[in-house]
């Protein structure tokens, strides 16, 4: 498994300067700024495409995913999901970014440094039917003080079928296209108790 959180590598600049043209005019879509990078991958998988490379780049307040698709002809932009996942302006508040076993991502945000309310947030992210779908949710969060105000949830939306501190769950949340999930999304049965 990669783990990739602020080492730039050649790898990561190049799928930063790989950008699609569109339309007659040969305009191009804005640019990642290889400063914002915090995570890429390039992953071989069956199907209808060969590979996808996912690159993950901080914005002012979360993060951006954006993903390219190669079926054989050259790399195309398939997805950019804006804001993703929260940021914060401190050292453990930023996201980052795994590849799996499986072919699919785990994207991490989190508050691991500031205040009471401590908390993680993992999305899988797997290519099904298609398309780029958030396939998974887990959260977990405790509170510095109250040993007793913590929990975990998580939930498989592909399934729907979840757990919420023990207590297992039929989500309402189906999975959705990865450019549809902001990071204010959340099963509604994670709520904290």
């Amino acid at each position: 498994m990669l783990t990739f959180k602020a080492n730039l590598t050649l790898p990561v600049l190049a799928a930063v300067a790989m950008l699609p043209i569109t339309g007659s005019g040969f305009a191009q879509e804005p640019m990642i700024s290889p400063q914002s990078v915090v995570g890429s991958a390039t992953v071989p998988i069956d199907g209808d495409i060969y590979r996808y490379r996912a690159v993950l780049a901080e914005t002012e307040d979360g993060g951006d995913l954006y993903v390219f698709t190669d079926a054989g002809e050259g790399w195309v932009q398939a997805v950019h999901a804006k804001d993703i996942v929260w940021r914060g302006g401190m050292y453990g508040q930023e996201p980052w970014m795994e590849e799996t076993e499986h072919g699919s991502l785990k994207i991490y945000s989190e508050n691991s440094s500031i205040g009471r309310d401590r908390w993680e947030q993992i999305l899988t992210i797997a290519y099904r039917g298609g398309a780029f779908v958030v396939a998974g949710y887990t959260y977990s969060y405790y509170d510095t003080l109250d040993p007793d105000a913590a929990g975990q949830c998580d939930v498989n939306l592909l399934t729907g079928k979840g757990v919420h501190n023990d207590r297992q769950f039929k989500t309402k949340l189906p999975a959705m296209k990865v450019a549809d999930w902001t990071m204010e999304t959340r099963p509604p049965e994670c709520a904290r108790d």
